[in-house]
Formats: C-alpha cells, structure tokens, sequence
C-alpha cells in the first residue's frame, strides 16, 4: 500500500516475464532504445492492460566532436532531433504508454566514462552546458503539444 511498484526496466524480455512482470508490477517498465518505441514490445504488454513506462531512450551523431552516437545512431543534430520528435510522438499516441525517459541530460565525457568508458553524444547539452539548440528546441515544442496530442487536439 502507497507505494508504486516499477518493475525492472525491461531491456529485453520473454512473454513469461512481461506476463510475471504485469501481475506483479502496478507499472511495466522497458528501456527501449529504437527508432520508434517498438509496436512489437509494447503490444505484448496489451492482454494485461497495464501502464507501461519507457525508461531510457536516445539518439546520438558525430557531428559535433564527438566519436560514438550510442545505441541508437543519428547522421546529425538535425536529425536526432527529428527523431526524438518522433520517438516521444509516437510514445504519446500509445494510450498504454503513461511516460518516457531520456538519457541522458549531458553528453558523456570525450575519453569515456570512468567505470566502462561509454562517451556517447546523447546529451541535449553538451560536457561544458552548451544546449544542443536542435535538441532544446525540438523538446520544446512536443513537451508544449504533449497533453493536446495525447487527448487528440494536437496542433502538430
């Protein structure tokens, strides 16, 4: 009682443990680092109607200095932003989707993180709090539009 149990991120999943995850679980949570939130994963969510929250997504380009895009790779900062447009459009457009979570707010460091080395450009602002202006301004206007588009009244 008065708590919300999560679940565990599911990066990747059998049916047995969406299934276990939904009976359990007040949310079902993935991390889903794709073009689109998969129609495929989510609908395996569908039969128990849960919430489902979408823990980590990104893009990355090499653009801007840096020399590894992420999991999911743009061709520039233009075209990470129009995929980042998409991504959150089509996470609103999913009645079963309740959020979706970026990551991460800064770029990891150039030389790589101290514990595993990753140095993605997946920030919407770069190591030195530069803004990436495509990225601010593209989060801009989907946040802005958000609860219109989710209620079927988006201006987009």
């Amino acid at each position: 009682p008065n708590h919300l149990y999560m679940g565990c991120r599911f990066a990747w999943q059998t049916e047995e443990a969406v299934q276990a995850s939904a009976e359990i679980c007040d949310v079902v949570s993935f991390n889903i680092y794709a073009v689109t939130p998969e129609p495929k994963r989510m609908a395996a969510v569908e039969p128990f109607d849960k919430p489902c929250i979408l823990g980590e997504f990104h893009f990355g380009a090499l653009d801007r200095g840096m020399f590894h895009t992420g999991l999911v790779a743009a061709s520039d900062q233009k075209t990470r932003a129009a995929m980042y447009r998409n991504y959150v459009q089509h996470a609103l457009d999913n009645p079963m989707v309740v959020g979706c979570h970026w990551f991460q707010y800064l770029d990891q460091p150039l030389t790589g993180r101290s514990y595993d080395g990753e140095n993605y450009n997946i920030g919407f602002v770069t190591v030195t709090d530069t803004p990436y202006p495509e990225m601010v301004e593209t989060a801009r206007e989907v946040h802005a539009d958000a609860y219109a588009r989710r209620w079927g009244k988006a201006v987009q």
